[in-house]
């Protein structure tokens, strides 16, 4: 008789095999949702990246540098972030805002930007939402270098240039005195007046974010700080934006705002830029503007107004 042939070890090699297979296959399985998710990380940072590249090239000038507003809308805010959808932020970009300054930015709506293009720009801006700032809750605390400003265009004749009173007004740079009332009391005031006594309705002048610039002034007064008026900085950079869209009475404003914090050579620059305003030569006045900011361009050009003092 012939003798059977040994299968065992087919068997037992074909059984190897699998159970190799099993395990490598479920090594894999563990391993995927890492890689899927490190791509995603990878692919995400180069979106990142192109998108503020795009973003300091097209919107830094209406938006901010930090997304922060200028003449247009904030975008680094955690209320808008939160509150809109990618797909809403997509399609903002692509076709603009009918009515406002804000074009459209996709080809499809005869803009310069591809749908990979937009979408990195989304992806930028999204990547602010982790530590995106609340600007309205903000605004409601006020800004006391803001309320200076206002202060000095609209209290200092009576109120007196830091508050100490006059003949006119009482003193409001009094702590004792600050101490009685709460912000709501201050805001009120200031908002409805006191008609008996002198003091303007000041609410059918001012804004309620600018009427709560004033109240953080009066804390900080309280608080003994001595707050300083804003360099020129942000409004020459404003005021050139304005000439480059042609608007001199805006650049004139805003270099109105300008002189308040500038001095020596730079206070110069933006007088010769407001009388060649004046003399319709926008040229001149960007050419000074320009003198002016490579001037406060310069290393230890001084804090950020708002110093805490004894």
């Amino acid at each position: 008789m012939q003798a059977r042939e040994n299968y065992w070890r087919y068997i037992v090699a074909a059984l190897v095999l699998t159970v190799a297979i099993l395990v490598l296959f479920e090594i894999y399985i563990l391993r995927e949702p890492q890689r899927i998710s490190a791509d995603k990380e990878h692919d995400a940072l180069i979106a990142v990246t192109a998108g503020r590249t795009l973003y300091t090239q097209n919107c830094v000038s209406c938006h901010g540098e930090q997304g922060e507003g200028v003449d247009a809308p904030a975008l680094n805010d955690k209320k808008f972030l939160a509150d809109t959808a990618d797909e809403t932020i997509f399609s903002l970009i692509s076709s603009g805002v009918p009515s406002t300054e804000m074009p459209a930015w996709n080809q499809t709506y005869g803009g310069p930007f591809t749908d990979e293009q937009v979408r990195q720009v989304v992806a930028f801006l999204r990547s602010w939402e982790a530590d995106a700032p609340d600007r309205e809750v903000e605004a409601l605390a006020g800004d006391p270098v803001e309320g200076l400003v206002i202060y000095n265009s609209t209290c200092i004749v009576c109120h007196g240039e830091t508050g100490q009173g006059t003949e006119q007004a009482s003193a409001l740079n009094d702590p004792e005195k600050l101490a009685k009332f709460d912000d709501d009391w201050y805001a009120d005031t200031i908002t409805e007046g006191r008609p008996s006594k002198g003091m303007p309705t000041w609410g059918t002048v001012l804004s309620p974010a600018q009427v709560n610039d004033l109240v953080a002034l009066l804390r900080a007064w309280e608080q003994g700080e001595t707050v300083e008026p804003p360099g020129p900085e942000a409004a020459i950079t404003e005021a050139l934006h304005a000439l480059e869209e042609g608007d001199l009475h805006g650049a004139e404003h805003a270099l109105g705002e300008a002189k308040q914090g500038a001095s020596g050579d730079v206070l110069a620059l933006v007088n010769e830029a407001l009388d060649a305003i004046e003399a319709g030569d926008a040229t001149a006045a960007e050419t000074a503007l320009s003198q002016a900011q490579e001037l406060l361009g310069a290393p230890d050009m001084g804090g950020d107004g708002h110093d805490s003092g004894g």
